[in-house]
């Protein structure tokens, strides 16, 4: 059975009711859900003799601590506002936290202070454990009152849970929880952020998020090969012989194929918070048919599907030729490297077996080629006075934009390509598309719009494609502006910028991360940016071309006869 075919099986068995194999009565178990409110972790109070400007900070330090129903925090606030404050669901996370008197319109009693609470916003961890970045300036008063004891206490906390970054990254940790792509031919990671303490409940939290589904930006992008009535049955725990037991309820009654996705997504989930091999159970026995404990090399078939072929060196773009990014940089075969179609962007299949460039029109503007590796690249029906670098999304799908406005998805339709305009009001909403890279596993884009990074999941709705959510990647320096952009990993993304300061800069691709890469050795601005098979980062400036490993590497000039300004690109 192909994984299109059982695609289509598991969403009708999803739809139906799973009954065909539920016992008619098992013996129930007790399942302890993981409930920060009720763990019992050690309470910090605030240090005796604070002073109110560094009570509110450290109050904002103390709301990353959920355990025990965010006792921490409230023991920063007076008897009477800890009774009634319920946090909402969520956090606001900030950073540069500072505090300052803050004048009062109203002559004050003696013990009373009004504190200015002042910081950047970096975004807001969501009820499912997701993480969206936010930018500007936060600002909120905090009364805060001296108590009968002499201490200070707050007396009206923030409307919404204020959280430090370093307190969050603390007591925070970051986990991917894997979903299938739009295909069913890979997993992609979804990231979210679960508590790290207590350790030995992590693999029950990556379970619980795994349960829920895809978060709420990927939730119409992604794949849920776990039927939505299905839970643990008993708790996540290691057995005596080291094992990691997983034991669900009934899934239904589905093939062993289709159970097989169910495992590679739990068995994948976990690898990141242990190390066991997983026992994975359906209400007590095996849930698949050979009965073998898991690991991750069980599934490596999924996680390769979206990888990059290493064996391909990549290409680039030079005087309007097509070369091959090797030490000799010779021409690729045919009129791509000959310069007869004049070359000005282009993109590699990821298989290495197809082309498609853009290329000047001899009427003026540009046109788009597309065909076979080293022969023939037929003009398709579209053109206009400038192009994106096409992106590719399989073998019969490419993603370009046109005239920096509108994103065209073009389709194979058996050797005719046929171009489609995907709906960019809300992903841009009107200003310019600068470049745009589809992820290696198809299920979201990433955009420079207006200078800044825009990512967006990729829904199918009754055949029509829509970018879901479009989030910005906040570059945190209001002068830098992203001049390309090309996906890291599944997780991540790096960027060029006009800035002397940060010429290149990873993003983590929910925005949360931020990191620079050395500046030193490049002759700003660079020009583009691409990333190998590998993870390797490929910068090219006018002095030619130059790589890193990562944020942390100097750049070393590649050794090629390929010389500045040229385009360098891998594929996908």
């Amino acid at each position: 059975m192909t994984r299109r075919v059982l695609a289509l099986f598991v969403l009708v068995v999803l739809a139906a009711p799973a009954c065909a194999s539920i016992p008619e009565s098992s013996d129930p178990e007790a399942v302890k859900r993981v409930d920060e409110a009720n763990t019992t972790m050690p309470v910090t109070p605030p240090p005796d003799g604070i002073d109110s400007l560094e009570l509110v900070r450290h109050f904002v330090d103390a709301g990353a601590a959920p355990e025990n129903d965010h006792a921490t925090a409230r023991m920063h606030l007076s008897p009477a506002a800890g009774r009634v404050w319920v946090p909402p669901p969520g956090m606001l996370i900030v950073d540069h936290v500072d505090t300052i008197p803050a004048p009062s319109p109203v002559p004050l009693p003696d013990g009373v202070q009004l504190v200015s609470l002042q910081a950047e916003r970096i975004g807001r961890l969501l009820a499912d454990q997701s993480f969206v970045p936010e930018s500007g300036e936060y600002n909120a008063q905090v009364r805060v009152e001296r108590q009968a004891n002499g201490q200070w206490r707050i007396t009206n906390p923030p409307v919404e849970l204020v959280v430090s970054k370093p307190a969050f990254e603390v007591n925070y940790r970051q986990v991917p929880v894997y979903f299938f792509d739009h295909d069913w031919s890979g997993v992609v990671p979804d990231m979210r952020y679960v508590v790290s303490q207590p350790a030995s409940t992590l693999p029950r939290r990556v379970v619980d998020l795994l349960m829920t589904g895809p978060s709420e930006g990927l939730r119409t992008s992604l794949n849920n090969a776990i039927p939505p009535q299905v839970q643990p049955k008993t708790n996540v725990s290691e057995t005596a012989d080291g094992a990691l037991e997983v034991n669900l309820s009934s899934v239904g009654d589905l093939p062993h194929e289709a159970r097989r996705l169910i495992a590679a997504q739990i068995v994948l989930s976990l690898q990141s918070v242990s190390n066991a091999r997983v026992r994975l159970q359906e209400e007590g026995s095996s849930l698949l048919r050979d009965g073998k404990d898991l690991r991750t090399t069980d599934f490596v078939s999924y996680e390769a599907d979206n990888a990059g072929r290493p064996d391909l060196p990549g290409l680039a773009v030079a005087s309007e030729r097509l070369h091959v990014l090797d030490q000799r940089a010779q021409p690729v075969p045919g009129p791509a490297g000959s310069g007869e179609y004049e070359v000005v962007r282009a993109a590699q299949s990821a298989d290495g077996a197809q082309l498609a460039a853009v290329a000047r029109n001899p009427a003026g503007g540009v046109t788009l080629r597309v065909g076979p590796y080293g022969g023939q690249l037929p003009e398709v029906q579209l053109s206009g006075t400038d192009m994106t670098r096409p992106s590719w999304r399989g073998r019969s799908e490419l993603w370009t934009v046109v005239n920096r406005r509108d994103i065209v998805r073009l389709l194979d339709d058996g050797g005719r390509w046929v171009p489609t305009l995907i709906d960019a009001r809300e992903f841009a909403a009107g200003k310019e598309i600068t470049d745009l890279r589809l992820s290696r596993d198809g299920t979201r884009v990433a955009g420079v719009v207006g200078g800044q990074i825009i990512v967006a999941g990729i829904a199918d709705e009754d055949g029509h494609l829509v970018l879901r959510r479009p989030t910005v990647l906040p570059s945190r320096s209001p002068d830098l502006r992203v001049t390309g952009v090309e996906w890291l990993s599944n997780r991540s993304l790096v960027a060029i910028t006009d800035s002397s300061a940060e010429p290149v800069l990873e993003f983590s691709s929910d925005g949360f991360q931020r990191t620079p890469y050395a500046s030193a050795n490049l002759v700003q601005p660079p020009t583009a940016v691409a990333v190998s098979p590998g993870g390797k980062v490929v910068v090219a400036d006018r002095s030619g071309l130059w790589e890193a490993d990562d944020s942390t590497d100097l750049w070393t000039l590649m050794q090629n006869p390929i010389g500045g300004n040229s385009l360098p690109f891998f594929p996908g």
